[in-house]
């Protein structure tokens, strides 16, 4: 008798216990550290999102949050030790449109986008520009179209694998069905100076990687992957406007594990939003040529995640990409 009530007791006490664990980072959340974890080097787009981010959290949430930059294999290396990481709402990822990119070009990267992650906030998009040499005898996409059948061309892109380099595969060789070869550089930079430098007749890469270029005279921009035409360039005409709304722009977003509590990423959320709503977070993505969001929900942006998966999916099949 003394035996089974003890059992009972100690029963009682484990799943007290256990709930109130588990209540716990959900009704105090938070009451420690909150790490952002970036797959890329600082001073790209991921990694000035989530900087900017987590000083407007810090003030927001009231926590030190710190950025940890994971780097390596296009994101995927960040991307998986999030996946990973404890569904408590302290490890939060900062990705591109290459977290839903890399499982459709390589199936065994290691993580689903979709099935792995809740996406709790949209911080910025930033345009990606097709940008030519500015001696080549071209003024506008068509010409440059025209051009590329003739003759046998090159075109630099950021790298294999990424958003650019497969956008621009789609563009050129698909949708153009011209034999232009693809020139992949290590990054936006080396992929700029080459079309400045007319190494590469053609470039499709991040404004801001190419921008400055422009604006010294070195390149032409004769169209932006962007939902509108950019304050820094009202003659240039978005991909839409010529006739390719098939191609996105390049965003930045926030993560948490799956299976997160719905409070808890509710929260996130909320905090995000406040922090987007902000003149000084507005006025710091702006300085990078990005565009701030607009306030969002969860659901609203797993059904975009969603969406980009399925997109980047058709790509690498149409383009018949491959891991480098």
């Amino acid at each position: 008798m003394n035996g089974s009530f003890l059992l009972l007791a100690l029963a009682s006490f484990v799943l007290g216990t256990g709930v109130s664990a588990a209540a716990q980072p959900t009704d105090s959340y938070p009451s420690k550290l909150i790490r952002i974890v970036v797959g890329f080097p600082a001073g790209g787009p991921a990694d000035i999102g989530a900087r900017i981010l987590a000083a407007g959290l810090q003030e927001t949430l009231k926590q030190n949050v710190i950025v940890d930059n994971r780097t390596g294999a296009g994101g995927s290396i960040a991307a998986q030790l999030v996946a990973k990481s404890p569904t408590d709402g302290y490890t939060l990822l900062v990705a591109t449109a290459s977290l839903t990119l890399n499982p459709a070009l390589s199936p065994n990267i290691g993580y689903d986008a979709v099935r792995d992650f809740v996406p709790v906030g949209l911080l910025a998009t930033q345009a990606n520009a097709l940008a030519v040499t500015s001696t080549l005898p071209v003024k506008t996409l068509k010409e440059l179209q025209a051009l590329a059948k003739k003759h046998k061309m090159t075109y630099a892109t950021a790298g294999v694998g990424t958003s650019s380099h497969l956008s621009a595969t789609y563009l050129i060789n698909v949708l153009w069905k011209t034999d232009a070869t693809p020139v992949p550089y290590r990054g936006a930079g080396p992929a700029g100076i080459a079309v400045a430098s007319g190494e590469t007749p053609i470039a499709f890469m991040t404004i801001t990687g190419v921008l400055p270029l422009q604006q010294r005279g070195k390149v032409k921009i004769l169209g932006v992957v962007s939902d509108e035409r950019l304050p820094a360039l009202p003659d240039v005409p978005t991909m839409a406007e010529l006739g390719y709304p098939q191609l996105n722009p390049s965003w930045t977003a926030v993560f948490a594990p799956a299976e997160t509590p719905p409070l808890v990423a509710q929260k996130l959320n909320d905090a995000i939003n406040q922090v987007l709503a902000t003149a000084d977070f507005k006025e710091k993505i702006t300085q990078q040529a990005m565009v701030a969001a607009s306030p969002s929900t969860p659901k609203r942006l797993m059904d975009f995640i969603r969406s980009e998966a399925q997109i980047w999916e058709r790509i690498v099949k149409t383009t018949g990409a491959k891991p480098e």
